[in-house]
């Protein structure tokens, strides 16, 4: 898998690529030239992409960790207690 980021921000950029590096990430850098635009992408066509991928895991078999979706959903969905009010 890759995932490409990029900012304006160098200060999070670094944390980002810090954070990368404690969790034992390959990262490559390049800098974009100034003379490069950003492409805008339409909603239409980021949702084209969202529904490909999620069409791509599922055919996958979803999640291997998980191997019970609806006891799982409601493990995390469990009420949890709240202070003062046991």
């Amino acid at each position: 898998m890759e995932i490409i980021i990029s900012g304006k921000n160098k200060k999070r950029l670094r944390l980002v690529e810090q954070l990368a590096k404690e969790l034992g990430l390959s990262i490559t850098k390049s800098k974009m030239d100034s003379k490069s635009e950003e492409t805008e992408v339409s909603d239409e066509e980021r949702s084209e992409k969202l529904y490909q991928l999620m069409e791509e895991m599922a055919a996958s078999g979803g999640i291997e960790s998980i191997q019970d979706p609806i006891a799982w959903q409601s493990e995390v969905r469990e009420d949890k207690k709240l202070y003062g009010r046991e």
